[in-house]
């Protein structure tokens, strides 16, 4: 596969963009934040085939004030993904994903015609079967053959909200 180079390119993976909505009426409604948390992560991981099955954000002893962060879980198949979430007011929030999360089998089929696609050859990328959280910034390893059996390794980094996964070559 002498032909192999590096090079990067965009792999589809559902992610949450920065969503908003009320939080408040007299105190923090958690369970309304859990609720909107999950149904916009459903709305996302649907392309996938994925539901979440509960999200768990920590009670705060305190009312939380403009600039507060804090962490909540969405639990997938097994998995946690992790939600961010910033008090805009008293009364609003906003959450974005920090993690992605892929489907290695869909990941596996989209890199196979990205990579092939790059390179003017068939490949096969192998990315495992199941679901992977990855944090936004880090990778993992993906393993492309073409029809010889050589064989590369396809470095995948997850991109996240603001910005695209990436694939590459790395021998």
């Amino acid at each position: 596969m002498a032909a192999f180079r590096s090079s990067p390119a965009l792999v589809l993976a559902p992610v949450l963009a920065s969503c908003s909505f009320s939080f408040s009426a007299g105190g923090p409604d958690y369970e309304k934040l859990e609720n909107g948390i999950a149904d916009e992560l459903n709305s996302q991981y649907s392309a996938i085939t994925q539901e979440v099955s509960g999200v768990e954000c920590p009670r705060q002893q305190d009312r939380p004030k403009t600039g507060d962060v804090f962490l909540c879980e969405a639990g997938v198949e097994n998995q946690k993904v992790r939600v961010e979430v910033t008090v805009e007011d008293g009364d609003n929030v906003s959450f974005q994903t920090i993690d992605t999360l892929f489907d290695l089998e869909t990941t596996g089929r989209s890199l196979t015609r990205d990579v092939s696609a790059e390179y003017g050859f068939d490949v096969t990328v192998d990315c495992g079967e199941g679901l992977k959280v990855v944090p936004d910034g880090e990778s993992f390893e993906c393993s492309a053959a073409d029809r010889r059996g050589d064989t590369r390794t396809v470095r995948l980094t997850a991109g996240g909200p603001d910005s695209e996964d990436e694939w590459e070559i790395v021998d």
